[in-house]
């Protein structure tokens, strides 16, 4: 096992590069740095970004390496040179989530100003934007085959959209609570999403069904523990990972750091 050493604060976001002998990484301390898998060594910190880097995404050629940060900016840094080719302002808010599209021609960007921008990564130019929420998009993804694209949110649902048209095509519905991370399967039209449900979910997106609900048990579950005074807040957020005190039992109220459920 290695564990690299280098940021200076929260690490947010990691990618392997293509040829997996790389690994990029974005952190509060407003860096994009690049790894020695086999080694550990820093290769390269890149400077520029003005706030925490969210987001980082090698292209599908390896050639260039992507950083979306709180400034509300994208770089496209070169792997190579080791320098920053261009910079892409159009986001109103923090930058949150960037994928390549399989082909290597599209970046898609998403946004806490609720939009996802695609960008032509020959011109960098921003030529559609998908009005896909009121709140923040937390991630995007291309689909395999490379037609469609699937975006999730605050707002508990995974989205489906047309790669060519910008059509919005589906929703896909069954979180309840906000939906955080998307991956498509490589071979397959199998797309995976995770939430603050605690649940990941597999979805045929062909059909929108959703195949399987992945949850883990947890050794007290269904206990709903109430009545109790006098816990701390620490208390009882360790309960509720042990499935003793459900969500929906969380403390309204709070005294001298203790309180009841």
């Amino acid at each position: 096992m290695q564990t690299f050493h280098g940021h200076h604060a929260a690490v947010w976001s990691v990618a392997f590069s293509p040829d997996g002998q790389t690994l990029a990484s974005g952190s509060d301390d407003q860096t994009v740095r690049l790894w020695d898998v086999k080694t550990g060594q820093v290769l390269q910190t890149f400077h520029g970004h003005h706030a925490a880097v969210w987001s980082v995404a090698f292209n599908p050629q390896g050639k260039i390496l992507a950083s979306g940060a709180l400034d509300q900016t994208i770089r496209l840094w070169d792997v190579h040179t080791r320098e920053c080719k261009r910079t892409l302002e159009a986001h109103t808010s923090w930058v949150l989530s960037l994928a390549f599209s399989p082909d290597g021609k599209i970046l898609a960007s998403s946004s806490y100003d609720g939009t996802i921008k695609l960008w032509r990564v020959s011109t960098c130019e921003c030529y559609k934007i998908l009005q896909a929420s009121t709140g923040w998009l937390k991630s995007v993804a291309f689909s395999p085959d490379n037609q469609t694209l699937a975006s999730c949110s605050e707002e508990n649902t995974v989205k489906l959209w047309d790669i060519n048209t910008g059509q919005y095509l589906k929703p896909l519905q069954g979180h309840t609570r906000r939906v955080w991370s998307l991956v498509f399967s490589p071979a397959h039209q199998i797309l995976a999403s995770s939430g603050d449900d605690e649940t990941i979910k597999l979805w045929d997106i062909t059909t929108g069904e959703c195949l399987k609900v992945l949850k883990t048990d947890k050794p007290y579950e269904q206990m709903n523990i109430m009545g109790v005074t006098g816990l701390t807040t620490a208390t009882i957020a360790t309960l509720k990972v042990l499935g003793a005190v459900t969500a929906e039992k969380q403390p309204s109220h709070l005294v001298n750091e203790e309180t009841s459920i």
